[in-house]
């Protein structure tokens, strides 16, 4: 833990390189799956979408709006933008543009996970070397698939780049505020919250087509935990609650300390697959790029140890 105290300068580790090609590889994935479901014609006029409507009478939203024209530009610009992020080209600037549309998308489209996206492109705006390893450079480099993969050897000790210390106080951030806002909550701790969430989904299920669903749980569990009656099923969904909350608040903490970070990374693995199976959807790009952070916890010896003996 010491390790991780000890910050300098903005040049990006080999774990922040890896973490750039997770979140680019989350964020094209949220990109095709906006785009098969017609985000591109969001801010059409004729005929004028849903969300824009709404978009246009909503009266506490900041408004953004753009033309048809001015949209389908930062549309493109966007998803360019996260390829070069994922290929480490024009790191700097890809981060910019990709973290300038998370910010307008959640104008019209309030998902936090879309703003947990946009903010973990900061620390890029401000790294350097963020396209030393993993990149299109360093692939092009690369003798085999083995030097592609290996990290570098020498760098800067144990110390960290503040743009990477910064990633890992942006996951505090993260898992805390998330935690405090569940345990503060009644209808949360009491089961009553997921409950909700599950029987709006199985009510959901036969309405929609088949590419649209995003409730595959068999029938014993949706008369267990979704249909059945509500007091009994809220009971149900108690000690699912509470164990999420201690789980959030506990994996920062095993995360940051070298000898509890394979329980934490393994405990935070297990719960992202829950909370992605409960909507696949629209979580997998966030689960992707949350369980990616983890190796910015990691002592810079220790990532290149532990890669290295992977390669």
């Amino acid at each position: 833990m010491p390790d991780l105290l000890s910050v300098h300068g903005a040049t990006a580790g080999p774990a922040l390189c890896c973490f750039r090609l997770i979140l680019g590889t989350a964020l094209v994935w949220k990109i095709v799956a906006d785009h098969v479901y017609g985000m591109a014609r969001f801010f059409d006029e004729r005929p004028k979408s849903l969300v824009r409507w709404r978009y246009e009478r909503d009266e506490m939203a900041v408004k953004l709006l753009l033309s048809p024209a001015a949209y389908k530009v930062f549309y493109v610009a966007r998803a360019v933008a996260a390829l070069c992020l994922c290929a480490g080209v024009l790191t700097p600037l890809a981060a910019a543009v990709v973290a300038a549309w998370c910010v307008f998308e959640f104008t019209f489209d309030r998902k936090f996970n879309t703003v947990f996206l946009g903010v973990m492109c900061l620390p890029f705006v401000f790294a350097r070397g963020a396209d030393a390893y993993l990149s299109l450079q360093s692939l092009l480099d690369a003798g085999s698939p083995a030097g592609f993969l290996d990290p570098p050897r020498a760098h800067g000790g144990e110390s960290l780049s503040w743009p990477q210390f910064a990633a890992v106080v942006l996951v505090f951030q993260l898992y805390w505020s998330s935690a405090w806002f569940k345990a503060a909550s009644r209808q949360f701790t009491s089961g009553d919250t997921l409950h909700k969430v599950f029987a709006q989904l199985a009510a959901l299920r036969d309405e929609l087509p088949a590419g649209r669903r995003e409730y595959y749980f068999p029938d014993w569990f949706t008369r267990r935990f979704a249909t059945g009656e509500p007091s009994l099923v809220a009971r149900r969904w108690r000690l699912p609650s509470l164990t999420t909350i201690a789980v959030e608040a506990a994996l920062p903490v095993l995360l940051i300390v070298p000898a509890t970070w394979y329980a934490g990374a393994l405990l935070g693995l297990l719960t992202h697959a829950a909370f992605t199976a409960m909507l696949p959807k629209r979580l997998v790009p966030f689960s992707l790029a949350s369980v990616g952070t983890y190796v910015l916890f990691l002592p810079p010896s220790t990532f290149v140890n532990l890669i290295g003996g992977w390669t």
